[in-house]
């Protein structure tokens, strides 16, 4: 697996895998190192014994974050003017699309009307707002908590076609 799908992989496990266990092994770990930064280094170890040589890989924020060098948020799934959004809560949270709707709401002042077709899965969800609105949304889950979880919104991914 090149280093860019395990980076992805990564990415996916963080915003929507129950890493409890992980936490837990981490502060065990944490007490082995002296200093200030030890969450910083483990993760960083971790990283290299993952990835191996990252020196050919591009290391610009933008590129492996899904942004442009502008800065811009790219929204790949657009449809119909309607912009799909990943959340990293689901079913396992006890959200149910009204829950969504409410804090989608709640948060980013839109029109619940315009929420569009939403999807929950065990540990994640799907949703759709306007394409106008979808920066708006995605910003205003900036340091959010659903139910006590860390939520993180994003451009949900392109669906892949499966040939």
């Amino acid at each position: 697996m090149n280093q860019e799908k395990k980076l992805e992989k990564v990415l996916e496990s963080a915003l929507s895998e129950d890493l409890d266990d992980y936490f837990k092994l981490l502060k065990v770990l944490k007490k082995k190192l002296p200093f200030f930064g030890r969450t910083k280094r483990i993760a960083a170890s971790l990283l290299k014994e993952l990835l191996g040589d990252i020196s050919k890989l591009d290391l610009d924020a933008a590129s492996i974050l899904g942004k442009t060098e502008t800065g811009k948020i790219i929204f790949e799934d657009i449809k119909d003017g309607r912009a799909r959004l990943f959340i990293n809560v689901g079913k396992n949270q006890n959200i149910s699309t009204s829950d969504l709707i409410r804090e989608i709401v709640k948060r980013s002042g839109i029109d619940g009307k315009t929420v569009g077709k939403i999807d929950v899965h065990s540990t994640y969800a799907f949703f759709e707002v306007p394409e106008h609105y979808a920066e708006l949304v995605l910003h205003s889950f900036d340091n959010a908590r659903i139910r006590g979880v860390p939520v993180v919104v994003e451009p949900a991914k392109r669906k892949k076609k499966i040939k």
